[in-house]
């Protein structure tokens, strides 16, 4: 007899509010952005998400809420005592300061061509660390390239 995987849909309100308490089950969502990319392709690679149960760490990728019905996830970035700063891999600018009651889970692994990665670890909160190190090479690296594809189409424009 195989055990088949149960599939329950809850609302991401439903969700937030059961995770603000402390009571959400873990949820698997795929993401609808690139703002995380290199690391979760949107559409295609499921995250999970648990409630906040501990101390925020630098490197950790969380959820949060931004108000109005918009969810992120991002890494974050900054932390004061009240407030968090979070920057997705993928995002030029870090995200403005927000209260850390926003954030309301963390995403412990994503799932990439049927392989589960932790994210929830010392390893790979290293790794954000280090992600988030290269970010002004990587900015550097964005600009020089956007720069080099407008001089490409000034030269070389679409008839």
């Amino acid at each position: 007899m195989s055990q088949e995987k149960q599939i329950r849909t809850i609302p991401m309100e439903t969700w937030c509010e059961l995770a603000r308490q402390g009571t959400a089950p873990p949820v698997t969502i795929c993401l609808e952005g690139d703002s995380m990319r290199p690391l979760i392709r949107r559409g295609l690679d499921p995250v999970t998400i648990v409630p906040l149960s501990r101390e925020l760490k630098k490197g950790d990728v969380v959820l949060f809420t931004l108000g109005g019905g918009r969810y992120v996830v991002h890494r974050v970035w900054k932390l004061k005592p009240e407030q968090v700063q979070t920057l997705g891999d993928n995002c030029w600018n870090p995200d403005p300061w927000f209260p850390r009651e926003q954030v309301l889970g963390q995403v412990v692994k994503y799932v990439r061509n049927g392989r589960t990665h932790q994210l929830d670890t010392p390893q790979a909160r290293a790794w954000g660390r280090i992600w988030m190190a290269l970010y002004p090479i990587r900015k550097c690296y964005k600009g020089l390239r956007a720069f080099a594809g407008r001089c490409y189409r000034k030269l070389f424009p679409k008839r």
